[in-house]
């Protein structure tokens, strides 16, 4: 989305790529924290004005909702490329692991994730904080569908309550980010794959 919004310290409309703007946010965010990112922060990565963030998002919740939507919509895209190339429910869990396993490691690793950057100051939030449980639900809900699915196809061996299992994986998901953000995740991807892989057997 393109619209004119003051820039610079000189008040001249410019195109504004929101996209840019949100992807910004996004790494300033799941850096710091919303609570360690205030309008100067994101006015000085972005180049615009004070005025112009408000008139755009109202105040910082607002950024940071648009933000958190920007970046729930990417990775779920994401998501269902990595899913229409699987063969099957495990295969998809698989898939969804090793994608989580490089998002924590390294750079992106350290860099941290706005879903649980959010959730540390959830109750600081304001809508976003409705955003986040909706996710967290539906990651759950998704999870539960595959390994229902993977125990019918026959992919997934285990027996016990798909919902059960699936908040198991949704910790293991979001606690690797956690991990990650430390420094601390592992490098032998392969290795952790293979064995939270378990879990479904």
């Amino acid at each position: 989305m393109a619209q004119d919004i003051r820039a610079g310290n000189r008040g001249r409309p410019r195109a504004f790529d929101e996209a840019e703007f949100l992807n910004s946010a996004i790494a300033l965010f799941s850096a710091s924290g919303f609570s360690g990112v205030g309008i100067s922060e994101l006015t000085k990565a972005t180049g615009l004005t004070v005025g112009s963030v408000y008139k755009a998002y109202q105040d910082k919740e607002g950024v940071f909702a648009k933000a958190l939507e920007h970046y729930i919509a990417l990775r779920e895209a994401h998501i269902a490329m990595i899913f229409e190339q699987a063969e099957n429910a495990r295969a998809r869990i698989e898939g969804l692991l090793r994608l989580y396993v490089d998002l924590s490691k390294g750079r992106d690793g350290r860099l941290g994730c706005l879903i649980v950057a959010g959730i540390a100051d959830i109750d600081q939030v304001g809508q976003a904080a409705d955003i986040l449980r909706a996710q967290i639900s539906s990651r759950r809900a998704m999870l539960s569908r595959l390994i229902e699915e993977g125990q019918r196809d026959g992919s997934i061996a285990a027996k016990g309550d798909a919902c059960a299992i699936a908040t198991v994986l949704l910790a293991l998901l979001q606690g690797m980010r956690v991990v990650g953000k430390a420094g601390e995740f592992t490098e032998d991807g392969e290795i952790f794959v293979a064995r939270a892989l378990r879990i479904l057997d």
